[in-house]
């Protein structure tokens, strides 16, 4: 049987073959979606790397493991994939193993969204109930392109940005938001701005922008831990990864270590390996 592993995240999946230590990429899978619409995606993968008539266990480390979800994606796989067993995990399980091994920590996704958890070298314990883009998810790539939207919005931005955001878009404002506002995954659309943050970081606005995204998150979220000053923060997720020299700074001042991965799944096939 040949087990399988994935980090699947709300822009892009990695999946890694833990005998061989090959790894693939795929588009993420939004766990919310029907349960044909998983159907649809999981097939896809599956057929495009040969792995459809395969026996397969699969460890899925997934964003949006709620226990309602995890019923529809057994339902999915019991129905569609017989020969693949599945069982599910969240993100941050596959972020701790990946960051801390067996060691203590406070692991930190700042991705498309945003999530921590205390690990004590075993599992996870929350520190804050996860609640998704509408009520949540500061430090997020949804969280700087909502902000830079707002400014954007407000005319408090400058002409190269708002040029930039043109030409994206090629929408004024008013269709802008009605286009965000009707979209199936306004979340992810909003997100994809975070691109021009990186872009113009030079610019005093913007670093402000970064700076308030990260701290709200740090104080909202692993800040709130009453052990936080003590144990080494890890990150995963493009945000954290492009913006670590910001996130390094901020973690400074309170003397906090902290540790990055721009992709957990070559760390996650270490930890299978032990």
């Amino acid at each position: 049987m040949i087990k399988l592993i994935v980090d699947n995240g709300g822009t892009s999946a990695d999946w890694a073959i833990v005998s061989d230590g090959k790894i693939f990429s795929s588009n993420g899978i939004n766990m919310f979606d029907s349960e044909n619409e998983l159907f649809v995606k999981f097939q896809n993968i599956f057929s495009k790397f040969d792995l459809q008539e395969k026996k397969i266990s699969l460890d899925l480390y997934t964003a949006g493991a709620t226990k309602n979800n995890d019923i529809k994606i057994q339902n999915v796989f019991n129905t569609h994939f017989p020969n693949i067993e599945v069982s599910i995990f969240s993100d941050l399980l596959c972020a701790s193993r990946a960051l801390f091994f067996d060691k203590k920590g406070i692991s930190c996704i700042l991705g498309t969204g945003s999530n921590c958890a205390y690990y004590d070298g075993y599992k996870n314990h929350s520190i804050t109930p996860s609640l998704g883009y509408l009520f949540s998810d500061e430090g997020s790539g949804f969280d700087l392109g909502r902000r830079l939207l707002i400014n954007y919005f407000n005319n408090k931005l400058f002409y190269e940005i708002n040029q930039a955001i043109y030409e994206i878009t090629k929408m004024n404002k008013d269709d802008l938001i009605s286009f965000i506002y009707s979209s199936k995954d306004p979340k992810r659309y909003i997100a994809s701005f975070s691109i021009l943050i990186k872009k113009f970081e030079h610019n005093l606005l913007i670093k402000d922008i970064i700076n308030q995204s990260i701290l709200s998150f740090l104080d909202a979220h692993p800040f709130s831990f009453p052990n936080y000053k003590n144990l080494k923060f890890g990150f995963v997720g493009s945000v954290a990864f492009n913006f670590r020299t910001y996130i390094i700074s901020l973690l400074e001042k309170k003397n906090i270590e902290c540790v990055f991965l721009k992709k957990p799944i070559e760390n996650l096939l270490l930890h299978y390996s032990k």
